[in-house]
Order: structure tokens, then sequence, then C-alpha cells
């Protein structure tokens, strides 16, 4: 990695941990009466996990997984066809066949897409850069791609599917696909919406809900946590919208039992730690010395960017409702996991040396690389 590449890792984890530690705070100031201890241990469990995942994919060789996901996204499918084919081995909640339980815990195989796909994409991407002016290339990858996903839009679960999409359509716009071969990806999109549409009245109703302009009651619940926090908020503990007033507030809700409590400054704070964090991992795969390491870093900066871009619209009901946690501050085990991985695998990659005298930059004209080796 060249200068500077470093530092910008070390930004990037930086508001990681500080995103974490936002989310343990607002989770156990959320917390019902009594259930503050078992809180934070669900906390310190899920984060412990994630610390695990960074550095188990952290020392793998950069090269490792890549061999691996192949495999892996095909095992990945079956888990998922056979949570849609099986009543005992999916667990169904909200309409919906996402979870498999373990004991006391619950994993949605599902959000490990946000991991692997762009794994798989990167190497894909970085292979072979000739195949990225290819149309038969392309139509192959997102064949591919459709497969994959459509045990994810039969759960159904439209929402992951359109932003695996959109993540799928900026990762190979910055490998060097020309907007004019992408074409085919927004109007897969468009159909993709069309079929929840069709097929899923849930789908059609949160659309007609949103477009009709009126605030769901999930939504109307966020507000009014926004307008009681004010600028300053209540203070922590302080807040009359927790324990379930506020519907999934300790998970893809959580932002607006933050602004309840810590109010626009806290919100605030939250906001400019995601800007940190996407600007870090922009200049951190700027500064990649390896194309694969480049578009990895980018590619999973755009997972967590894209995800807490959405999660904050949908709460302030800018965007239709979406089951969707804030990454590394929400309550959730899986998204913990996934993205964590992700991160481990991405600064690997990025901080590999070059092993052909190509420099990246001829390659990906926004890099700034130019050693050789």
């Amino acid at each position: 990695m060249i200068e500077g590449g470093s530092r910008a890792v070390q930004g990037l984890l930086t508001t990681v941990i500080l995103l974490a530690l936002m989310g343990v705070v607002a989770g156990v100031s959320a917390a019902p009466p009594g259930q503050g201890w078992s809180t934070l241990a669900m906390h310190a469990i899920h984060l412990t996990l994630g610390a695990a995942a960074f550095l188990f994919a952290y020392t793998l060789p950069a090269d490792g997984p890549r061999r691996a996901v192949p495999g892996i996204l095909v095992l990945l499918f079956f888990v998922l066809m056979g949570m849609l084919l099986s009543d005992k081995f999916g667990h169904s909640s909200h309409a919906a066949e996402r979870w498999i339980r373990i004991g006391e815990f619950t994993l949605q195989p599902s959000v490990f897409l946000q991991c692997f796909w762009p794994l798989a994409l990167a190497s894909w991407s970085a292979k072979d850069p000739l195949r990225l002016t290819q149309p038969r290339e392309l139509t192959r990858l997102m064949l591919v791609f459709a497969c994959l996903v459509s045990p994810v839009l039969l759960q159904p679960d439209l929402g992951s599917v359109i932003i695996l999409l959109g993540i799928t359509t900026f990762t190979l716009l910055f490998a060097g696909v020309s907007i004019q071969l992408l074409k085919p990806i927004v109007f897969l999109s468009f159909l993709a919406l069309g079929f929840g549409l069709l097929f899923f009245p849930h789908v059609d109703s949160r659309i007609t809900q949103f477009l009709s302009g009126g605030p769901g009651f999930q939504v109307q619940r966020a507000n009014e946590a926004f307008a009681f926090g004010g600028f300053s908020g209540l203070g922590p503990g302080r807040g009359m919208m927790k324990n379930g007033w506020v519907p999934e507030g300790d998970t893809d809700f959580i932002l607006a039992l933050i602004a309840e409590e810590w109010g626009i400054l806290g919100t605030g704070f939250i906001w400019i730690l995601f800007v940190a964090l996407t600007l870090f991992g922009v200049m951190a795969a700027r500064r990649a010395e390896r194309r694969y390491g480049a578009l990895l870093m980018a590619a999973a900066t755009l997972v967590i960017s894209v995800q807490a871009v959405l999660n904050m619209a949908v709460v302030t009901g800018i965007a239709p409702p979406k089951g969707l946690p804030l990454p590394f501050v929400s309550r959730g085990g899986t998204s913990m996991l996934a993205l964590a991985a992700l991160l481990g695998f991405a600064v690997k990659a990025a901080r590999e040396a070059r092993r052909s005298k190509v420099p990246v930059e001829n390659l990906i004209s926004w890099t700034e690389s130019n050693a050789p080796g």
C-alpha cells in the first residue's frame, strides 16, 4: 500500500470502532428496565464475534478467499433454497423465510451475500480487465447474480436484491465498465421491482403508502422520537419512545432512539462517522497497490455506506420501509459478522503488495499508485 494508505485504513477502522461503541451505548440506554446488563452482554457477544470474524479474514492470504468464494456462494445458494423448500430448516419472521435458528441465536444467511458477493465481484473484475468491455461476459456475470439472488427474492426480500444490484453496478463502474454496458443492470433492477409489486402484496402496500405521502406507523413513531429529542436530546436513559414504542427500536430503528436521547448532536455525530468511514474507505481503495485490493475496498465501502444511507432514509421517511440495520450500530449478529469479515478481507487485500509491473493506475484511472512490482 502506497504512502497514506495505511493511515486511511487506520482511520476507517477507528470510525468502525466508534460506531460500534455508539451502538453499545445506545442499545443499553434503550433497554427495558432491568435488562441493561443482558443487553450489554448481547452486544458484547456480537462485538466479539465481529472482531473474531475481522481478524480471521485479515489473517488469511488475500488470494485464498478468491479461490474459495465460488464454492462458498454455491453452498450459500443451496442453504437459501433449503430455507424456502423446508419448513423445518428456515425460521419465518415478518412474513419472510430469512432466518435459521441455532439455540437462542438466529442467523440470516442472505446477509452473507453482502460479504461474499463483493469479494467474488472484485475478483472477477480484477482477474481479466478485458472482460469488462465484453457484453457477453457481463451478461454471464449477471445471469450468475440472478440465479444467486433468486431465493432471496422469493423469501421475499426485494430490498436486499436491489441493494446488491446497486452495489454491483457501482463496483463495475469503478472497475471500468462503461455506462452503456451497465444499462441492462438498471433494467434488471426495474424488472425486480416490478416482480415484487406484482407478486408480493407487502411490497406493493409499502410503495403505495410511501408514494401517497403519509408516513407509516413505524416512521410516525420515529418522527415523534426526533421531535422529542430536539437539538441536544432528553439525555441517556431518559427516552420515552423505547420499550417497543418505536417498533424495532433496538435494531433497524435505533437511530430514532438515539435522536430522542442524544438529539441532533447525537445523530449528527453518527452521520459524520459514516461520512468519514466512506472517505477513508475511498482513500484506502485509491492507494491500494493491487487492482483486486482497490476494487474490494471500494466495494466494501459501498456495502456499508449504501446500507447506512438507506437505513437513515427509511427511519426519517425519505425512502420506503425496508428492514435494514444501521451498520455496526444496530443490534444484529449476522450483520456484524458479515460486514466485519468483509472489512477484514478488504483491508488485507488493500494492503497487499503489487505483483505485476503494470501500475494499477493504468488499469483503474481513479487510483493513485504507480509503484512497480
